[in-house]
C-alpha cells in the first residue's frame, strides 16, 4: 500500500546542460573528423567502430531524436574531455567514448596496489589523484577487491553480516586475478577451464568525489539479476539498456525506472557446463548500471567506493550458495507463513474485516493469514488504533487465534508530529526524548517531511537509541494488540514532499555533477533531503540502506522468543536474513501477472526467496485475471490476495460461494497445502545451504541452452515444475519440459516429452504441474489453516526416474522453533527412511500412512516394512500406493515392495550360456541374483551403449553423429566394435518414417530388396501423426504418436552394440500386445512378454516351439493403450533373434539392416493396411552392418517388456 506523487524535472546536471540538449535538436547536420591518436581504432574520417565495446563518456540519455542529427555542443564537451566522437545511427550507441588515455596506472603492486591518476580532462571535477586498490582471495571461490582514495576515508557500507573470514583458503582457487600496469585494469580469470570472467581493460576507471565508474567485459549475454526493476524477462536485454539503482516508492509500471530495492549483484551463466559467477559491488550511493552488446557492463555510481565480490561456482545454484553465505541466509518462515494470506487497503472497519474472514472460512478455501492497513490505525499515526472503528481489535486478534488463523498489521516508519485525539501521542513524544529522528544538517534539529498522518519525523535506524525506542514500542503496542508478524511499508524512505518540508539546499549533494537515470531525475524526489543526517552518515549515502536498517531494527524484537515474520517493501542485500518483501503495488491486469514471474526468480538470486502478491493492487481484478492469477499464486512462496483502497473486494468469496474462482483456488490452494512440508523443507535447505526456493529452469537444465531464456515457468526447489495462463482468454500454452522423465501431478501420469516445447491444453479452471522423476515429496492431508492441517497423516509421494530411483528430505519442526530432519531414499523398490537430526517430537504423533509411487512397472508381489507391519498394495496403470501404513515420524524405516517384473529396464549383458559375475562384471555390466524366472542377472549399466555427439534437424529429418561409450569395454572382444555411427531418419510419409545407423567410414551389407517408399519425404511436420525424439546419453530414438502421446518406440535404453558380426538394438514396448515374428511356432497369437526368445534364419527342419524354420519375417505389430496399433519390420537377411519381456531386444549377427515402423489405426483395420500399403505405411530404421554372415546356423533372440536381444545359435542362456 502506498501513494506515488510523480515529479518532473529536467536532468539534474543544470539548466544550462539541458537548453543545450534542447538547442541541440537544432543545429545542422555536421560531421566531425576524428585526428587523435587517442582514438587508434578508427582512421582519420572513418566512424567505423566496434560500438559493443566502446564505454561513454557522456553517459546522459539522449532525446530520441539525436540519433538523427550531430550535435555540435556535445561533440565540443566530449573532445574537451580527451574523449572519442562518432556518430552512428544504431539507436542508444554512444557517439562520445573514452580513449585509452583515461584511467589510471599501476605504481606499485602486491596485494595492495597504489594507483595514480593519468593525465587526461575531468568529467564531473573533483577527481581523486591518488587511490588504493586491495585485493582479498577470500575463500576457495570468493574474491574480494575493492578502490578507495588512498589519502582520506570514504563512505563503506557497514553491513551487518558481511566481513571478511577468520582464515585464508585452505584447497585450490577457482579463479586468478591479473592485473594489468596502464592503463590500469583487472581481469578475473576461471581456472580450470580457464576463462577471462571480468575483464575491465574494456574502460577507464573513473574514481571522482562523487561519481565513480568500471566497466567490464563478460563472457556471456546470460545475465541475472540487478535491481530492483520491473524485468520483462528473467534474462537481460543486453542491448545497451541502462537500469537506475536507488530505492523509491513508485508503481512497478514496466518501465526502466528504479524500485523499492537496491541490488548492484548480478549472476551470468557462461556456458553449456553450467559454469556461473556472481559480481556484486556493496555500494550504496544512487548508480546506474548500463549492459551492452560486448557484452559488457558499467557501473556509474555517485559516491563511496568501488567494493566488488566476485562469486566463481559450479553451477548457477552454487552462485546462489556463495552470494548468501556472503550477505546472510535466508531465514525460515514460520510454518503458518506458508498458508495462504488475505489483505486490503481500506477495509474499512473492524466490521468489514470480520466479514471477509467469515465469508472465506465459508466457502472452505485453505485461509491462514488476515492483515490490516494503515486503516487500523488513528488517523494513521503507528503505533495506535483506531477507537471508533477498529475499536475491538485486540479481540480480533484473539478470535482469528481461536480459528488457527494468525493476524499481521502494517507499520510505517514515519511518526506523525501531532496530537491524538485524546491526548498526547506518547511514542511520538518518547522519541523526542530519545533523541531517535533523522535531522536536519545541523545534526540536531528533526527533518521534517509529510507522509500519510501529515506533518512526520523519520526515525534513525542507524541510532542505537532510535533502536531502542523502536523495539520498546513495538513491545508495548504488541501488549494492546497481539499481533503475530510486522508488515513494514514507505520505509524507501518515502516522503510526500521533496526532501524536507523546507525545501532542500542548493549543494553538491542535493544537486550532484552526475544524477543516474533515476525517476524523476532529482535525487532527493519524493524522499529526504540527501544532506540529512543519519548516526551511519549523510542521507546521500544510507537511503538505499533505509528499509535495510529498519528491517534490522525491526527484528529484534520479532524473534526474541518463537519465529515470526517481516516483511518489508524496500531492501538491500542481507535483509532476506530477517524479512520476506512483495513485489510492491503493482496492478490488476495482464502484463503484471507475467512481471511476478521474473521478479519472484530474481528475489530468489538476492536471497529473499518469501516473495510476491497475488491479483494486482491497483484496479479492479476482473474475474479471469483474478482467477488465473490465483492459480499460479498458489504456488507463490509468499501467497497473498491483495488489494488497494478504492477498488472492488478481490479476496475469493467476493467472486460467489460457486463461482470457478473459488473452485480453482481452492483447489490448487489445497494442493499447496499438501505439499507444505516440502515447501518448508525447501525454505530450510535455503536457509542451510543457500539453495533457491523458487528456481528457475535453467539453474537445473544448464546444459540446455533453450532453458536459459525461459521467464514465465518456474520450478519449487528441483523437481515441481509449474506452468501457468497468463494471457487472456487461453486455454492452450506453449510449454518447455526440460530433459528429464516428468509426470502430470495431477493425473499421476508419466508424459513423453521431454526437451522440447508442447502445447498444454489448460482450461479455466486448470494450470500445469509436473513433477519430476526422482523426487519424493513430503505431503499431508491438507485442511483449511496450517494449524489444522499439522494435525493430519502425513505422505510421501514419489516419483520414479529412469533409473528406476528418487531421494528427497523433510525438515519438520513446530512451525516456530525447533527441528527434526528426514531423509528419504528410494532405490530399485526400497524405500529408506533415514532421521539425520531428531530434535523434536510432534504432539499431534504425526505418522505416514500413505506412500504413492509413480512410473512402476507393475503390481508387487509383497511389501515389506522394516518393523514388521503390511500394508494395503493397490496398482493402478504405473501407480502404486501403499496404504495403512503406520511410519512415525522421528524413526528410520525401510520398506521394500517386489514387483513381479521390477527389473524389466534390466538387459541381458551376458545372453550366453556359463554367465556368471566375474564373467559379467568384465563386460563392465552389473550382476544381480533375480528369484524371477528368465530375468537377467547380468545387465546393462543406465548409460551403456553409444553417445549424442552431434543432431542437425531438417524439414525431412534427422541426421545424428555417436561415438561409443569408452567408459565400458568390448562386449565381444572376437568382434570389432565400431566406435563412430551416423543415424538418418527420414520422414517418408505422415504416417511412416525410416532410420538408419550405419558406419560412415566402411561400406557395410545391405539388403537388395526393393521398397515401393514415397518419392518425397513428408517436410510439413502438421501432416506427420508422429514425432521423433533423440535421448543423449545413452543414444535412443523415440518415435512417439502425436494425439496420444504414447511412445510407440523407444530405444533410449542400454545396450546398444554395433560391431562387426554383433549388432543389438533394445526398445521399450508400449503395451504388452504384440503379434509377429516369424517363421517360429508360436502357441498363442499374442505373445508372452515373459523373457522369451526366438531365432529368425531360415532352415529346414519341422515347426517346433521356438524353433527357426523356413522363413524370416523380422516383423511384428504393437497394439498401444489407445488401441491404435504400429508395426515394426527390421529390414534384415542375416541370422538374428528377439526376447520379448515389456520390452523388445533385437540382435542380428553380422549384418542389421533395417527396421519399418507402420503407424496404423485399430487392430483389424491396421492389418488390413499393412496388408495392402506395408511399404507405404512405414518408419524405416535401418542399421547397416559389415560383411556377409559368417557359418552360424541361426541366432536366438528374446522379447521381454520392452526389449530384444540377439546370440548365436547353439549357446544356450542361463535360463530358457
Amino acid at each position: 500500500m502506498s501513494m506515488s506523487l510523480s515529479f518532473s524535472l529536467p536532468l539534474s546536471l543544470s539548466l544550462l546542460n539541458y537548453i543545450t540538449v534542447v538547442i541541440c535538436l537544432f543545429v545542422p547536420n555536421f560531421r566531425f573528423s576524428i585526428s587523435s591518436k587517442r582514438c587508434s581504432r578508427m582512421s582519420q574520417h572513418s566512424i567505423r567502430r566496434e560500438t559493443a565495446v566502446d564505454m561513454a563518456c557522456i553517459p546522459y540519455k539522449l532525446p530520441t531524436c539525436f540519433a538523427k542529427l550531430y550535435c555540435a555542443s556535445l561533440q565540443q564537451k566530449c573532445l574537451e574531455r580527451a574523449c572519442c566522437w562518432s556518430p552512428v545511427d544504431e539507436a542508444n550507441v554512444p557517439w562520445c567514448f573514452f580513449s585509452k588515455n583515461h584511467g589510471y596506472s599501476v605504481v606499485s603492486e602486491n596485494i595492495e596496489a597504489r594507483l595514480t591518476r593519468m593525465d587526461a580532462p575531468s568529467l564531473f571535477g573533483a577527481d581523486i589523484k591518488e587511490l588504493i586498490f586491495y585485493a582479498e582471495m577470500q575463500t576457495e571461490n570468493r574474491l574480494r577487491f575493492k578502490i578507495t582514495d588512498a589519502n582520506q576515508a570514504r563512505f563503506e557500507v557497514p553491513h551487518e553480516h558481511v566481513q571478511a573470514p577468520s582464515s585464508p583458503p585452505t584447497g585450490p582457487l577457482k579463479y586468478r586475478l591479473e592485473l594489468i600496469q596502464k592503463p590500469f585494469g583487472l581481469k578475473v580469470w576461471r581456472t580450470s577451464p580457464e576463462k577471462l570472467l571480468f575483464d575491465t581493460t574494456i574502460g577507464p576507471l573513473v574514481f571522482a568525489d562523487q561519481y565513480l565508474q568500471l566497466s567490464a567485459k563478460l563472457p556471456s549475454h546470460n545475465i541475472y539479476g540487478l535491481g530492483e526493476h520491473v524485468h520483462q524477462t528473467f534474462r537481460h536485454d543486453t542491448n545497451w539498456r541502462t537500469w537506475p539503482i536507488f530505492t523509491r516508492d513508485s508503481f512497478p509500471n514496466g518501465g526502466t525506472h528504479n524500485l523499492y530495492g537496491h541490488y548492484p549483484y548480478f549472476t551470468c551463466l557462461e556456458n553449456e557446463s553450467g559454469q556461473s559467477f556472481g559480481v556484486f559491488l556493496m555500494n550504496s550511493n544512487a548508480m546506474e548500471v548500463t549492459i551492452q552488446p560486448a557484452p559488457a557492463i558499467t557501473y556509474r555510481t555517485i559516491g563511496g567506493v568501488l567494493d566488488f565480490y566476485i562469486l566463481v561456482g559450479d553451477t548457477p545454484e552454487a552462485v546462489v550458495d556463495e552470494f548468501t553465505q556472503l550477505i546472510g541466509r535466508p531465514f525460515i518462515p514460520p510454518y503458518w507463513s506458508l498458508g495462504f494470506q488475505l489483505s486490503r487497503w481500506d477495509y474499512g472497519s473492524l466490521d468489514e474485516v470480520k466479514k471477509v474472514v467469515e465469508r472465506n472460512r465459508q466457502i472452505g478455501i485453505p485461509y491462514d493469514v488476515q492483515y490490516t492497513d494503515i486503516d487500523y490505525m488513528e488517523d494513521k499515526k503507528i503505533f495506535t488504533y483506531d477507537m471508533e472503528k477498529f475499536k475491538e481489535l485486540p479481540q480480533f486478534a484473539d478470535y482469528m487465534h481461536g480459528n488457527g488463523q494468525k493476524y499481521i498489521v502494517i507499520l510505517d516508519p514515519a511518526v506523525s508530529t501531532g496530537k491524538r485525539l485524546n491526548g498526547p501521542y506518547e511514542a511520538l513524544d518518547r522519541g523526542h526524548a530519545a533523541k531517535v529522528w533523522v535531522t536536519e544538517p545541523d545534526g540536531n534539529t528533526p527533518l521534517i517531511g509529510e507522509v500519510w498522518p501529515g506533518e512526520t519525523v523519520f526515525p534513525d535506524y542507524t541510532n542505537q537509541a532510535c533502536v531502542d525506542w523502536w523495539v520498546d514500542e513495538i513491545s508495548r503496542f504488541h501488549k494492546e494488540v497481539k499481533h503475530d508478524a510486522l508488515w513494514i511499508d514507505m520505509n524507501e524512505v518515502a516522503n510526500f514532499v521533496q526532501g524536507s518540508s523546507k525545501g532542500c539546499a542548493e549543494n553538491k549533494l542535493n544537486y550532484p555533477p552526475f544524477t543516474p537515470r533515476i525517476l524523476d531525475n532529482l535525487i532527493y524526489s519524493k524522499t529526504l533531503c540527501m544532506d540529512a543526517k543519519h548516526k551511519w552518515g549523510n542521507h546521500y549515502d544510507v537511503h538505499s540502506l533505509y528499509g535495510y536498517s529498519m528491517v534490522l531494527a525491526t527484528e529484534k524484537e520479532v524473534f526474541k522468543t518463537n519465529r515470526s515474520m517481516v516483511f518489508t517493501r524496500s531492501s538491500f542485500p542481507g535483509v532476506g536474513k530477517y524479512a520476506g518483501h512483495w513485489l510492491g503495488d503493482n496492478a490488476a491486469n495482464w502484463n503484471d501477472i507475467k512481471w511476478a514471474i521474473p521478479g519472484m526468480l530474481e528475489f530468489n538470486l538476492f536471497g529473499v526467496p518469501y516473495v510476491s502478491d497475488i491479483c494486482g493492487f491497483f484496479d479492479d481484478s476482473p474475474e479471469e485475471l483474478c482467477r488465473r492469477w490465483m492459480q499460479v499464486g498458489a504456488f507463490y512462496p509468499f501467497s497473498r490476495n491483495h488489494n488497494a483502497q478504492g477498488y472492488k473486494d478481490q479476496d475469493p468469496a467476493a467472486y460467489g460461494a460457486d463461482s470457478l474462482l473459488v473452485k480453482t483456488s481452492k483447489h490448487y490452494l489445497n494442493i499447496r497445502y499438501t505439499l507444505l512440508p516440502y515447501l518448508y523443507t525447501l525454505f530450510y535447505k535455503a536457509h542451510v545451504n543457500g539453495e533457491t526456493v523458487l528456481r528457475p529452469m535453467m539453474h537445473e537444465f544448464y546444459s540446455d541452452s533453450k532453458t536459459w531464456g525461459v521467464h514465465n515457468q518456474f520450478l519449487w526447489g528441483a523437481h515441481l515444475l509449474i506452468t501457468p495462463v497468463l494471457d487472456p482468454g487461453v486455454e492452450n500454452v506453449e510449454a518447455y519440459i526440460p530433459d528429464a522423465i516428468w509426470y502430470d501431478f495431477e493425473k499421476e501420469e508419466r508424459i513423453t516429452d521431454r526437451k522440447e516445447k508442447v502445447n498444454l491444453n489448460l482450461p479455466a479452471d486448470k494450470l500445469g504441474l509436473h513433477l519430476r522423476g526422482g523426487a519424493i515429496l513430503p505431503a499431508q492431508r491438507p485442511d483449511v489453516t496450517t494449524t489444522y492441517s499439522r494435525c493430519h497423516p502425513m505422505r510421501l509421494i514419489i516419483a520414479l526416474d529412469d533409473s528406476n530411483a528418487a531421494s528427497g528430505e523433510l525438515f519438520w519442526d513446530d512451525g516456530e522453533s525447533r527441528v527434526i530432519s528426514d531423509l528419504f531414499l528410494l532405490d530399485q523398490d526400497v524405500l529408506t527412511m533415514h532421521v539425520t537430526h531428531n530434535g523434536y517430537t510432534d504432539p499431534n504423533n504425526l505418522k505416514f500412512e500413505n506412500i504413492t509411487v509413480m512410473g512402476v512397472t507393475g503390481a508387487p508381489v509383497s511389501v515389506l516394512v522394516s518393523d514388521g507391519t503390511t500394508t494395503n498394495a493397490l496398482t493402478e496403470s504405473q501407480v502404486l500406493y501403499l496404504r495403512n501404513l503406520e511410519l512415525e515420524l522421528g524413526k528410520n524405516y525401510t520398506v521394500n515392495w517386489q514387483d513381479k517384473y521390477r527389473n524389466s529396464r534390466h538387459f541381458d549383458c551376458h545372453p550366453e550360456a556359463g554367465s556368471d559375475q566375474a564373467k559379467c562384471e568384465a563386460r563392465g555390466c552389473i550382476w544381480e541374483p533375480s528369484n524371477v524366472p528368465n530375468e537377467p542377472w547380468c545387465y546393462y549399466p543406465d548409460t551403456h551403449g553409444y553417445i549424442t555427439s552431434n543432431v542437425v534437424e531438417t524439414a525431412s529429418g534427422i541426421t545424428v553423429d555417436l561415438e561409443r561409450n569408452t567408459a565400458f569395454p568390448s562386449q565381444r572382444s572376437q568382434s570389432r566394435d565400431i566406435s563412430k555411427l551416423r543415424v538418418e531418419i527420414t520422414y517418408l510419409s505422415g504416417k511412416s518414417l525410416r532410420w538408419k545407423i550405419f558406419d560412415p567410414s566402411n561400406a557395410r551389407y545391405e539388403v537388395p530388396v526393393p521398397l515401393d517408399l514415397p518419392a518425397m519425404p513428408e517436410t510439413e511436420e502438421n501432416n506427420r501423426l508422429y514425432r521423433v525424439q533423440i535421448n543423449n546419453k545413452p543414444f535412443g530414438i523415440q518415435v512417439i504418436r502425436k494425439d496420444t502421446q504414447e511412445i510407440i518406440w523407444d530405444s533410449a535404453v542400454p545396450g546398444l552394440t554395433f560391431s562387426d558380426q554383433l549388432l543389438e538394438i533394445s526398445t521399450l514396448l508400449p503395451s504388452n500386445y504384440v503379434y509377429g515374428f516369424g517363421e517360429t511356432e508360436h502357441p498363442i497369437y499374442k505373445h508372452d512378454l515373459n523373457y522369451h526368445k526366438y531365432g529368425l534364419f531360415t532352415k529346414d527342419q519341422p515347426p517346433g516351439y521356438k524353433l527357426n524354420s523356413y522363413g524370416v519375417h523380422p516383423f511384428y505389430m504393437g497394439l498401444e493403450k489407445s488401441k491404435y496399433a504400429h508395426g515394426v519390420l527390421l529390414l534384415n537377411s542375416n541370422a538374428m533373434g528377439e526376447q520379448t519381456t515389456h520390452s523388445l531386444t533385437q540382435l542380428v549377427l553380422n549384418a542389421l539392416d533395417g527396421l519399418l515402423v507402420s503407424t496404423g489405426l485399430v487392430g483389424s483395420l491396421f492389418m488390413n493396411k499393412n496388408k495392402e500399403d506395408t511399404f507405404k505405411m512405414i518408419i524405416i530404421i535401418w542399421f547397416c552392418s559389415g560383411q556377409e554372415l559368417p557359418a552360424h546356423p541361426c541366432s536366438l533372440a528374446w522379447m521381454r517388456a520392452g526389449r530384444a536381444a540377439i546370440t548365436p545359435q547353439g549357446k544356450q542362456n542361463r535360463t530358457t
